[in-house]
């Protein structure tokens, strides 16, 4: 049986933990394995992203030199297409890896115990599922680096004038309190584009609305999955992380599913039946 209410309510923090651990006990086996996978799949991704990036840095050395101009110039081309496809790679995983881990999460809270197999169907590429959750995100960096920039352009004014030593740190303190505050209204854009009947770019407005009027206790919630994830973090146990990935996503939309509902939109558990 399902381990959240159907109707939206208030947030309950632990028992938002208590039901995605329970959710997470049903198929963990399947969910560790698809974490890893994913993980390394990232981790391939940002290999040639990274060695391209470290020959860019590197060419510019040898264009200064008329013998080495040509190659120096074909070398950092390729690198840049390098680094180029490397992060349009990154990307699609990324997009892959949520639909898998939130459609096998939502199956588990739903009771049911979703097999490996069962999360490789899910991640098939559904293009109106990926054009929400893209426009979504793109929405949600416009919508935090606008206000970000606006201010940097401010703190660059007022050093012209020699105005900044004495504004720098309130400014700052403002750009950071902007960047947390929406971050944590931010929390459930994933699941409001993947299990909500909205419109992609809607689901940032709808997250600041929702969201706020208990955005203490959303902030607790990450607050309590971010301290794990830094623990295992220092205690360099890699390993770790990559398994509190799942759980913490049934933890999430346990959470979700508390404060917005538990309809299935996308009707997981009737293509099972």
């Amino acid at each position: 049986m399902a381990l959240t209410p159907t109707g939206p309510g208030r947030l309950r923090v632990l028992d938002a933990c208590r039901e995605g651990w329970i959710a997470f006990g049903r198929a963990p086996w399947p969910l560790l394995l698809f974490s890893l996978l994913s993980s390394l799949a990232m981790g391939a991704c940002v290999v040639p992203i990274a060695l391209g990036a470290a020959v860019l840095v590197m060419t510019p050395q040898a264009i200064d030199y008329p013998d080495g101009a040509l190659p120096g110039l074909i070398v950092m081309l390729g690198s840049l297409g390098a680094v180029l496809v490397g992060v349009l790679l990154l990307g699609v995983v990324a997009l892959l890896s949520t639909l898998g881990f939130y459609r096998g999460a939502w199956l588990a809270l739903e009771g049911q115990k979703p097999r490996f197999a069962d999360l490789i169907q899910l991640i098939r590429w559904d293009r109106i599922v990926i054009n929400r959750l893209v426009l979504a995100w793109t929405a949600e960096q416009l919508v935090l680096l606008i206000p970000l920039g606006l201010v940097g352009l401010l703190g660059f004014d007022l050093q012209r004038q020699g105005l900044a030593p004495l504004l720098w740190w309130p400014l700052g303190l403002v750009a950071l309190a902007w960047a947390v505050w929406f971050s944590i209204t931010q929390t459930f854009l994933n699941p409001l584009c993947l299990f909500g009947n909205i419109k992609p770019i809607a689901t940032v407005r709808i997250g600041i609305l929702e969201v706020r009027r208990q955005w203490w206790r959303v902030l607790g919630l990450n607050g309590l999955m971010m301290g794990l994830m830094l623990v295992s973090t220092f205690a360099s146990a890699n390993a770790l992380g990559i398994a509190l990935i799942p759980v913490f996503i049934c933890i999430k939309l346990a959470a979700y599913r508390q404060l917005f509902g538990a309809n299935d939109r996308l009707e997981l558990t009737r293509s099972r039946a």
